[in-house]
């Protein structure tokens, strides 16, 4: 059987077991947290009617099931950043941010304060993992140094007492996940009131990242790149946090969007709850009724993306509708990447491959020239200029995408 086969036999098992008419917010189907864990009371920020709220594993925090990226919102002027606004009078609670996306904390700083009772208020620790890692195995003393020195200054630049949850940015090495040094230094913070829970974001290698995450019992959120493509990869691990009560959010949820016409010569015109979906709409719904994640986490450079985004999580979508739906959503996203690293581990001069394929979806599928521009940067000096167009990454790549061609692109249209 073909791995096509095989992924549409794994999303068809798990189809079989959702709630039939249910809302897009109300998936449970890849199993609950921990029972035997105390369950906190659930902790409520900013409801409003027009959203779709779950609880945030062990946290007990009712998240709304879109989270607002910001990491985009750096150098805007206040129109860009009354994006923000309209995202929390909508009703969204979660804002996500770090340290690697330049001046994003202090640009969402006085929104952040305007609003901290109703936003539940996340950034990131840089340079552990991604976007330039500066640390080895054995650097745990420099690496616990990172850690608390940016959450300090996060907290700066956000104008904030305490940020919610702080993460390690672009964990890909299991050797981080399970450093003692690092959480030793999120206990410190936490003692102090700095910070109230510990999370990761993984891009790359993301499976083993998760299970080691969940095996660790260590990590309260974990913010991981899956698309409808990856979904059969990554479901087990996915489970897996669940079942270790551990909030998941989604990134890099939606993957390339391309057009079949052989699946939408006889379905794109369809309507889903009496609307006419966009691919990306479609591909938000599935992910959130079918995929196992609490919530997921997209960039909104303008209000179209984000008018669009505020309507997915409050569809009602029968078991019939994402049926239907299931067909152009993996013909959507065939060919995404599922994010393993093969394309890194294969590079002979250590390129960050995976990473600038990252900036390559920030420039072509938001078109945010801005924000690829200064994640380019951040990938390291002179990284794309180093590839030798050897194809290694390539024939290594589980989806055959042309990573030399993406490379080359980059190269031509950001150096």
């Amino acid at each position: 059987m073909s791995k096509e086969m095989n992924r549409r036999t794994f999303l068809g098992q798990v189809a079989r077991t959702a709630t039939a008419g249910a809302v897009v917010g109300s998936m449970d189907v890849f199993g609950k947290d921990d029972p035997s864990a105390a369950e906190p009371a659930a902790e409520w920020r900013n409801k409003q009617p027009g959203m779709t709220y779950v609880r945030l594993g062990r946290t007990g925090f009712m998240s709304s099931r879109l989270v607002f990226g910001a990491g985009g919102l750096y150098s805007r002027d206040g129109a860009e950043r009354r994006l923000l606004e309209i995202a929390i009078e909508r009703g969204v609670n979660y804002i996500d941010t770090g340290r690697a996306y330049a001046n994003s904390e202090a640009a969402i700083s006085g929104i952040a304060k305007r609003h901290r009772d109703r936003i539940w208020l996340v950034s990131k620790a840089g340079h552990i993992g991604w976007p330039d890692m500066r640390i080895k195995p054995g650097d745990d003393a420099e690496a616990a140094r990172l850690f608390s020195d940016q959450l300090d200054e996060s907290l700066r630049q956000l104008q904030v007492d305490t940020i919610d949850c702080y993460m390690v940015q672009g964990v890909e090495h299991d050797w981080v996940v399970t450093m003692d040094a690092l959480y030793e230094a999120f206990l410190k913070a936490r003692d102090a009131g700095k910070v109230r829970y510990f999370g990761l974001a993984t891009h790359t290698n993301v499976g083993t990242v998760c299970n080691l995450a969940a095996d660790s019992k260590r990590y309260d959120v974990v913010m991981l790149s899956v698309n409808p493509n990856s979904l059969a990869d990554l479901a087990p691990s996915i489970k897996k946090m669940r079942q270790a009560g551990i909030g998941v959010i989604s990134m890099k949820t939606s993957g390339p969007i391309r057009s079949d016409a052989k699946v939408y010569d006889k379905a794109y015109d369809q309507t889903f709850a009496g609307v006419n979906l966009t691919p990306y709409q479609r591909a938000y719904a599935y992910m959130l009724a079918r995929g196992g994640i609490d919530a997921f986490n997209s960039h909104m450079p303008n209000i179209k993306i984000l008018e669009e985004n505020l309507a997915v999580p409050s569809l009602k979508l029968s078991r019939a509708d994402l049926g239907r739906i299931e067909e152009q959503v993996l013909a959507d996203s065939r060919g995404a990447c599922r994010h393993c690293g093969a394309c890194d581990r294969a590079c002979p001069e250590q390129v960050g491959v995976a990473g600038l394929l990252r900036c390559h979806a920030y420039l072509h599928a938001y078109g945010d020239r801005e924000l690829a521009l200064t994640q380019y940067a951040a990938t390291g000096p002179g990284a794309a200029e180093a590839c030798a167009n050897c194809g290694a990454c390539q024939a290594a790549c589980p989806e055959s995408i042309n990573l030399s061609a993406v490379i080359a692109s980059l190269r031509a249209e950001l150096a």
